[in-house]
């Protein structure tokens, strides 16, 4: 989903989506504050279901016994790292991160770092066609959470319904990004 139909959905949320108008609607303190208020929620969110990155490292033969590399600039979280072999068989990774740097005691093949990441930024310039980068399950969450805050500063409105909401959809959101399992096989026990 990108933040304009994300927007279309909040502003039907609050009844002040307007199809005909390029910027949604035809309140204006909604229309200016729209992109500042989805902000950090959006931020926020993805705190709490986190986005998951992958950033490959390929090594060639060399003479170094240790390979720097930067660590991706959007990583909120390191996760791991994940070494493969010139065959693609998983091997041992030693590594020592300091500060925004990987050090990777290498051998030759692939080293995939696995990482929770920072979304990017939603500013004044953010266009509407901008794709969310949060999952699906809180993009549909998002709405309520900003229609809250713009709601807030309008003494006439219940803003308390769409916290409310959102507390709810909250409750039952699911954050693992894997699940157990168990394999069976017939025998004598």
């Amino acid at each position: 989903m990108n933040l304009g139909d994300n927007k279309k959905i909040m502003l039907g949320l609050i009844e002040e989506y307007s199809p005909t108008n390029q910027y949604l609607t035809d309140d204006e303190d909604i229309k200016t504050r729209l992109n500042l208020v989805y902000a950090p929620n959006y931020q926020y969110l993805s705190q709490i279901k986190k986005i998951l990155k992958t950033k490959t490292i390929n090594i060639g033969e060399t003479t170094d016994n240790t390979q720097e590399t930067n660590l991706p600039t959007d990583l909120y979280q390191f996760k791991r790292l994940i070494a493969l072999d010139s065959n693609n068989n998983r091997i041992s990774p030693q590594y020592d991160i300091i500060g925004k740097k990987i050090y990777i005691k290498q051998n030759e093949g692939k080293y995939i770092i696995e990482y929770y990441a920072y979304p990017e930024e939603i500013n004044l310039n953010t266009e509407d066609s901008f794709e969310l980068e949060i999952d699906q399950d809180v993009q549909a969450i998002l709405p309520y959470l900003v229609a809250n805050d713009i709601l807030k500063v309008d003494p006439s409105a219940d803003y308390t319904a769409f916290y409310k909401e959102y507390q709810i959809r909250m409750q039952g959101l699911d954050t693992r990004d894997t699940l157990s399992s168990a394999e069976v096989e017939e025998g004598d026990l």
